[in-house]
C-alpha cells in the first residue's frame, strides 16, 4: 500500500469514528478522535482530555473517580464474617484441612520435605532425595568426607549431588540414588558416552573432567 492511499484510509477512519467514543466518566462528550489514535499501540482514547480526574463541584482539588466494588465488598457483612471467621479456624500443619504431611513437589519436579529444623533447608523443606541418601550415608559411612558436622550430626554436603538412576526424579527409594561428590560428577554421569561401569569407575577415582565427555 502507498504512503497516500494508507494517509487517505486513516482519513476516512478518523472521520468514521469521530463522534462514536464517549467518555467513560459518564459526561457524555464525545473523545476526540485523531490521527495517532489510529495506530494499535495508542488507541483511542478513553476519556475526554481532563475527564479522568472528576472535579468537585466547588472546584477544589481532582478526586479520582469512585472505584467499582470488588466481590468482597459485594458480600453482605454477615457473610464477610463468615468467611473470615473460617480462614481464623485454619491452623498450622496438622489442623489446616489443606495440609498434605509437610510433603510437596516443586518447580523443577522434586520431592520436598518440610524440615525446617535442617541446617540446610530452604524455605525450611529440604529434598527428600537428599534426606535419604544422608540417613543412608550416616549409617554405611559415617566417616565419608561428604558428611559435615553440624552441632553434633553429621549432614550431607551441599557441594554432594544425588544422581537418580533411573532418572525419575520422584523415585526416592534408596537403590535408586546414587551418591556423586560433585556437580561436575554429575554432569559426567550425564553426558559420557562411556559404560556406566567405567563412569563410574573413573568418578572413583576422581580423573572425570568435562573434555572427557568429548574425547572418548
Amino acid at each position: 500500500m502507498s504512503r497516500n492511499s494508507k494517509s487517505r484510509n486513516i482519513t476516512r477512519w478518523v472521520r468514521r469514528n469521530q463522534g462514536k467514543h464517549l467518555c467513560r466518566c459518564g459526561c457524555g462528550e464525545a473523545v476526540l478522535i485523531k490521527r495517532e489514535h489510529h495506530k494499535k499501540s495508542v488507541g483511542v482514547p478513553a476519556y475526554v482530555k481532563g475527564h479522568n480526574l472528576k472535579r468537585r463541584a466547588s472546584g477544589d482539588a481532582a478526586v479520582p473517580s469512585p472505584k467499582k466494588k470488588s466481590k468482597w465488598d459485594k458480600l453482605t457483612a454477615a457473610e464477610q464474617q463468615r468467611r473470615l471467621d473460617q480462614l481464623k479456624s485454619f491452623g498450622k500443619r496438622e489442623d489446616n484441612p489443606s495440609w498434605k504431611g509437610g510433603r510437596r513437589v516443586d518447580d523443577n519436579g522434586y520431592v520436598q520435605i518440610l524440615l525446617p529444623e535442617h541446617p540446610f533447608a530452604k524455605d525450611g523443606y529440604m529434598a527428600e532425595h537428599r534426606l535419604v541418601v544422608e540417613q543412608r550415608t550416616r549409617e554405611d559411612d559415617p566417616e565419608s568426607p561428604l558428611l559435615t558436622e553440624v552441632a553434633g550430626v553429621k549432614y550431607l554436603k551441599s557441594v554432594a549431588v544425588v544422581h537418580h538412576v533411573d532418572e525419575v526424579k520422584t523415585n526416592n527409594n534408596s537403590e535408586n540414588l546414587m551418591l556423586l561428590p560433585n556437580a561436575a560428577a554429575h554432569c559426567f554421569i550425564h553426558r559420557s558416552p562411556l559404560p556406566m561401569e567405567e563412569r563410574l569407575r573413573r568418578i572413583a577415582l576422581g580423573v572425570y573432567h568435562s573434555r572427557l565427555i568429548k574425547e572418548d
